[in-house]
């Protein structure tokens, strides 16, 4: 299970894990003759629901580039926050990044290289676009179904800098 029907089992999991620790410790200071107060099950629950969702959030891209290979490089990263998760806009997290391996780069014809970068958002399926490196010339195009765009120059796209950098 992936996406946010994970997110969503993992919080519920959590809600369920909380209820059943405040409700034993609730139950153990009944008998002990402590009186605790009615909110206390449904606060916790909330509250380790809350912060749950709150860690996930800010720990998915760590995570996610934890389990890419080596040779994957980052080149852009996005953050952005939306009214259902209003911390964002104070804290920003990334949300979205770019990034291209720099194994899977292949030589192509007349000295270009050609490679894929991907585009991973949280939520969203990972989108790609292959592109065609002109290393010696300064430019990049992108290439579908063996069409190609216009050259362009490559000299502040990241990914151009990541595959012709000296010493690559």
């Amino acid at each position: 299970m992936s996406g946010m029907a994970g997110d969503i089992f993992g919080m519920v999991a959590v809600g369920i894990g909380a209820a059943a620790l405040i409700y034993a410790a609730a139950h153990a200071l009944r008998k002990a003759g402590v009186k605790v107060a009615g909110w206390i099950l449904p606060a916790f629950i909330g509250l380790s629901m809350l912060s749950f969702t709150i860690w996930n959030e800010y720990s998915w891209y760590s995570r996610v580039r934890a389990q890419l290979p080596d040779t994957v490089e980052v080149l852009q990263t996005g953050t952005g926050g939306k009214a259902w998760r209003p911390w964002a806009f104070v804290i920003p997290m990334v949300n979205r990044f770019a990034v291209i391996d720099r194994a899977a780069v292949n030589e192509g014809v007349d000295g270009l290289q050609r490679g894929e970068v991907l585009f991973v958002e949280r939520w969203q399926p990972t989108r790609s676009v292959t592109l065609d490196f002109d290393c010696a010339g300064s430019r990049l195009r992108a290439v579908s179904d063996e069409t190609a765009s216009e050259w362009r120059s490559g000299s502040a796209d990241p990914a151009f800098a990541a595959i012709c950098r000296k010493g690559s």
